[in-house]
């Protein structure tokens, strides 16, 4: 057990110093899988191959460059207002404070004035370009800013050469099994559960973004688009990005309308996020993604430290590519049960599509899959 954490923590390690090569790779692998499906439906209506993977690569870019292109444009903008929002919401938190004083909760404007220096904090934002925060941002991940669009570049690349060698992989897999090397047709499976996940998952996110956009719009702010976009773009995060995209927009609200605005924000946020995540997103997965809430968080927690922002945003994918090669493994299998949403029934562990019987120790197909996992 020593053996294996030290070897562990030399790969994490290798991981980690090779952030700047490995996520670019890893995020064009998993958008060539939420993307590939429009390819192969270009296909089936009997356009060429070559075309349909350049109109789909070119479709990728396009929104990606709108969506990059209109969050900048819109952040510029933004950012020449924040000293008028900031002198505003100093001026909220002091008569918070006040009303706290006169709750008889002494020190409370002296300690919002420890806890919020306005001056350095209005200092600091403008001053600082934007660009240069983008990129301080995602540091850990591409470096500066010139540094995210050479990755986008090789994100792009990487992603039009997977689509060229996607129609042979199945058959790439099965030669390399007859050559002696390892069978990964179980992990190849997996592709379609990944790609159902980040499918549903983007649906999601543009419902949540387009619900939060004409939430804003309903109560009269000025970036409707903007936190539209960044509801987009958060609810990738799971569990926290939903709730972390609201803060800005409620905060507007705050300084643009006053407290009964920023109230309705709130709730409208609370409301998109809890109806999409506990009803429409679960009826649309199913039951075949059983990871428990405490190892999505955990994941999260995990992937931003080893890659950044990018390995947050690819927890959940990454994670369930790491329960499929569990599940495949005799040694490390109960690993992949301890991360699953398991329940007890008599003598059996039921998990996301496969049950386990605790007296025989053997895996009982219950799901789409008719092969239970790691069975040979």
């Amino acid at each position: 057990m020593l053996l294996a954490l030290a070897c562990l923590m030399i790969v994490l390690a290798g991981m980690k110093a090779a952030a700047g090569f490995l996520v670019p790779i890893a995020f064009a692998i998993f958008l060539s899988i939420l993307c590939y499906p429009l390819a192969a439906w270009l296909v089936t209506l009997h356009v060429p191959r070559s075309m349909a993977l350049g109109v789909t690569v070119a479709t990728i870019i396009g929104v990606v460059a709108g969506l990059v292109y209109s969050a900048i444009s819109l952040i510029i903008s933004f950012q020449r207002e924040l000293p008028g929002y900031l002198s505003k919401l100093e001026r909220y938190v002091n008569q918070a404070a006040g009303w706290l004083q006169e709750q008889g909760v002494d020190g409370a404007v002296e300690a919002a004035g420890r806890m919020f220096d306005w001056g350095a904090i209005i200092r600091y934002l403008t001053q600082q370009d934007v660009m240069s925060a983008i990129g301080s941002v995602l540091g850990s991940t591409f470096g500066t800013v010139a540094a995210v669009f050479a990755g986008m570049v090789i994100v792009f690349i990487v992603m039009i050469f997977i689509f060229m060698e996607a129609h042979g992989t199945t058959h790439r897999i099965h030669a390399v099994k007859l050559a002696g090397g390892p069978d990964l047709s179980t992990l190849l499976q997996s592709v379609t559960d990944i790609q159902k996940y980040l499918g549903i998952k983007t649906l999601i996110s543009f419902l949540t973004g387009l619900l939060a956009g004409v939430c804003c719009m309903l109560f009269g702010l000025k970036y409707p688009l903007l936190w539209a976009i960044l509801a987009f773009v958060f609810n990738f995060v799971p569990a926290v990005g939903s709730s972390l995209a609201s803060f800005p927009a409620i905060i507007e609200a705050l300084v643009q309308n006053g407290w009964g605005s920023a109230l309705g924000m709130a709730l409208s946020y609370g409301l998109i996020n809890f109806s999409l995540d506990n009803f429409v997103q679960p009826t649309l997965l199913g039951r075949r993604f059983g990871i428990s809430s405490l190892v999505v968080i955990l994941s999260v927690i995990f992937w931003g430290w080893l890659w950044g922002p990018v390995g947050m945003f690819l927890a959940v994918p990454l994670t369930m590519v790491i329960k499929v090669l569990l599940d495949n493994s005799e040694e490390f299998r109960w690993i992949s049960v301890a991360m699953s949403k398991k329940k007890v029934v008599g003598n059996e562990v039921q998990l996301a599509d496969y049950d386990l019987d605790l007296e025989d120790g053997e895996w009982i197909g219950s799901g789409a899959s008719t092969e239970s996992p790691g069975k040979k």
